[in-house]
């Protein structure tokens, strides 16, 4: 269980961090372009790392990579579509949790057993990633019936991705998380061209660009930089929550990874000297004590 973890928070780390760097690159450049750039340097990561682990090519692994690839790609263009239609304080909460209770559920459905004491951490973490999801707003804010249903197709479309890489043979190492990213890049090169020959769909695309009031606006070569960086960093924790998934429970490290938020709260805290609400701190604090648990059950 221990090593599981360990790597789960790890790719958790790693997720909080690359969210952060994408989030201030599209203060400056557009979510498609942005997360080309992401997915770029994400496949250069993994590939970089193929030499020093295990790469089986098996039908599995290419399978259930292509299934993750999709279902990743859609849950994070159903999650900027989500943020560009509603108060962030509300759908954002709502996707983390849907992330992790699909792929939870799932375990729960085909039987995974855990002890009783991971279960009830499983519950905190959970409870713990809806607080530390929750942002300042407007206490008028409401969220329409078409935000949540965005919100709810990110959140499987994302905790879907998860149960891919469970369902990949272990056999197959890396491979499964290579094929993801090729699938995730395939897809926005495509989104990508097509916005250069279709002003509809570069005019539809655009409603996913979601400008934040406030906050730094750096250069579009460092825009480029952080979309870049943060790129590697999805390479890395992709390759880590998918060792973390052949190594333990598809419940455990779900949940671990759906609070990738804290990472993204602190570093905005010291850099951007955005204020953490007492709910979030509330969050961190469940969240750390869910963590000890899960290592302990």
């Amino acid at each position: 269980m221990i090593v599981s973890v360990v790597l789960a928070l790890a790719g958790s780390l790693f997720y909080g961090v690359s969210d952060f760097f994408g989030g201030v690159s599209t203060r400056r450049i557009r979510v498609v372009p942005a997360t080309t750039i992401i997915h770029v340097f994400a496949t250069l990561a993994l590939l970089a790392a193929m030499p020093f682990v295990t790469v089986r090519w098996e039908s599995g692994a290419i399978v259930w990579g292509a299934v993750a690839g999709v279902s990743a790609i859609i849950g994070l263009l159903a999650f900027y579509a989500a943020l560009a239609d509603g108060p962030m304080s509300l759908v954002a909460p709502l996707i983390a949790v849907v992330g992790a209770v699909v792929p939870v559920a799932f375990a729960v459905i085909t039987g995974e057993q855990l002890p009783v004491l991971a279960w009830v951490a499983i519950v905190l973490a959970l409870v713990s990633a809806l607080l530390v999801s929750v942002t300042r707003s407007d206490a008028a804010a409401r969220v329409r019936p078409r935000t949540v249903v965005v919100g709810l197709v990110s959140g499987v479309g994302l905790g879907t991705a998860l149960i891919a890489l469970h369902r990949a043979p272990e056999s197959a190492g890396l491979a499964t998380a290579v094929v993801e990213i090729l699938v995730g890049l395939g897809v926005m090169l495509i989104l990508l061209a097509l916005t250069r020959l279709s002003s509809p769909l570069r005019r539809f695309l655009a409603q996913f660009d979601h400008q934040p009031e406030g906050g730094p606006v750096v250069s579009v070569s460092r825009a480029r930089f952080l979309a870049a960086a943060g790129g590697v960093l999805v390479g890395a924790s992709n390759a880590f929550v998918l060792f973390a998934l052949q190594a333990g429970s598809l419940a455990v490290v779900s949940v671990l990874v759906s609070l990738y938020p804290l990472a993204t709260i602190v570093l905005a805290r010291f850099t951007l000297n955005e204020r953490v609400s007492r709910v979030q701190l509330v969050g961190m604090v469940l969240a750390l004590i869910a963590v000890v648990m899960l290592a302990l059950s």
